[in-house]
């Protein structure tokens, strides 16, 4: 009977001993879920500013683009040439070009045609050229109505790219709807 008590009394304390090593084992388990957790959130901050950031991330370079931007360089004749970039979501644009003389006047041509991005690549087919309010249609056998452009840099606020062909480079920056170019 004293044996009988033994084994008892030391099947409760194995019994114990295995509910306190489950406990602390357990404990263990979700101190390191919890580290784990703040480690993936951070602070409320940071938590925000990644939000922010994934949600950029997330829209792509097509989204990105849809919009108004606006362009410029220098002549080599010493004026300059300006340009606004209408990129509607169907894949339509308009783009304003405006030739600045030294004296300020200029002459203003615009383009319409079917935009477009692909992997690395932006393209521009011209469809034709609105001139007085009229729509002239452009030969679309001419092959110099095609262009490919790289993509070297596209974000919310700066469009870089250069020309396949001809290594020209451009920067364009998006304004508001509302921007006009200067008289």
């Amino acid at each position: 009977m004293a044996r009988a008590r033994a084994v008892a009394a030391s099947g409760r304390r194995q019994s114990a001993l295995l509910g306190v090593v489950i406990t602390v084992l357990m404990a263990l388990l979700l101190l390191m879920g919890a580290q784990q957790v703040r480690a993936a959130v951070g602070n409320a901050e940071i938590a925000n500013g990644q939000i922010d950031e994934s949600l950029a991330m997330a829209k792509s370079p097509r989204e990105i683009f849809v919009g108004r931007w606006y362009g410029e360089m220098a002549k080599t004749d010493g004026g300059a040439k300006r340009w606004i970039v209408d990129a509607f979501p169907d894949g339509v644009f308009r783009i304003t070009f405006r030739f600045y003389e030294e004296d300020g006047s200029y002459r203003e041509q615009i383009e319409v045609g079917e935009w477009g991005i692909s992997g690395p690549v932006y393209f521009l087919s011209t469809k034709g050229w609105v001139d007085d309010g009229m729509f002239l249609k452009a030969d679309t056998r001419n092959g110099e109505l095609y262009d490919a452009y790289k993509i070297l840099k596209l974000d919310t606020a700066v469009f870089e790219y250069e020309h396949y062909v001809n290594g020209n480079r451009y920067q364009i920056r998006k304004v508001d709807t509302g921007f006009a170019l200067p008289e």
